[in-house]
């Protein structure tokens, strides 16, 4: 079954090559690695929020009502989404990226002692679950994925993640279907728009619109999902203690939220200069669970960018 791939992160995760070219001086050449480190993230991050709009548009669930659950269910769809098909392993850098950003994210929490948000799971658990179902992926010997096993038995069992990743597909294909025969796919709405950010953040919608994450993911929603999504793709300022990208039922939107493209991009927290960025619907679940500014400064890699 071929998975959910545009040109886009082709593209991108090229950057990833162990050696540069050799025309890239190197301060390029760290730039380009560190704009694929963060591109990867935000692809992962739009990825779970298309997790949370599969459970609210096809399955009818009340997120709310488990918000844990659900959490861990659109991290569930997103590797799902975004695992390689057998013959194209080398294609998994937003997952890789997204296990050393939730591993990194734990650093940064360990400082504040035990995890206590009810309805997410901690950094560490979201990075072995993804790294076990990505291991979990690959039934041949030897697994591509085998230097992953010390990460998936920080939360679980390696010989479980075959199984497991096999549960979730059998799920998964009943709701997608076939998407390598998109012929008879339903029409599906959706639109991308960005809105204006203020001073402190235009350097963060810039480096979004020119990514190009939410086109290659409209591209995606239109062409490869056999379901008929409705939803707008909006970048747009979230305030700042926004939890990184949302997905809002009621609207059907998935935002962008330029707080988290900077934070990734520069490790600091940024106030937003929209005071109505901070408003929200009521029913918006996030990649991330809110933060309080001031954030530290993450610890590399990759090397923060200069402003």
């Amino acid at each position: 079954m071929q998975r959910l791939r545009t040109l886009l992160l082709a593209s991108v995760m090229g950057a990833f090559a162990l050696t540069a070219p050799a025309a890239l001086a190197q301060e390029d050449a760290e730039l380009a690695t560190e704009n694929a480190w963060v591109t990867g993230n935000l692809i992962f991050l739009a990825y779970h929020e298309v997790g949370h709009l599969i459970l609210d548009q096809a399955y009818r669930i009340d997120q709310n009502a488990n918000r844990l659950g659900a959490e861990q269910s659109a991290d569930d769809i997103a590797t799902w989404l975004l695992s390689p098909d057998p013959e194209d392993v080398d294609e998994y850098h937003e997952t890789i990226v997204a296990i050393e950003g939730w591993l990194q994210s734990a650093d940064q929490r360990s400082s504040d002692g035990p995890w206590d948000n009810p309805h997410y799971p901690d950094d560490v658990t979201r990075a072995a679950r993804i790294a076990c179902l990505l291991y979990g992926s690959d039934e041949t010997s030897p697994n591509t994925f085998e230097a992953l096993v010390d990460v998936v038995s920080l939360a679980f069992e390696p010989s479980a993640c075959q199984r497991d990743y096999a549960k979730l597909e059998a799920a998964l294909e009943s709701v997608f279907g076939d998407t390598d025969n998109t012929r008879n796919n339903p029409v599906a709405r959706v639109s991308v728009r960005y809105e204006q950010a203020g001073p402190a953040l235009e350097e963060a919608a810039d480096f979004l619109r020119e990514s190009g994450v939410l086109e290659g993911l409209r591209d995606d929603l239109v062409t490869s999902v056999g379901l008929p999504i409705d939803v707008s793709l909006v970048g747009a300022s979230c305030g700042p203690q926004s939890s990184g990208f949302l997905y809002s039922a009621s609207r059907r939107q998935i935002t962008a939220c330029y707080e988290e493209v900077d934070w990734f991009l520069f490790g600091d927290a940024t106030e937003s200069d929209d005071a109505a960025g901070a408003e929200t619907a009521g029913d918006e679940l996030g990649s991330r669970p809110r933060r309080q500014a001031p954030l530290p400064v993450r610890p590399p890699p990759p090397p923060r960018r200069p402003r």
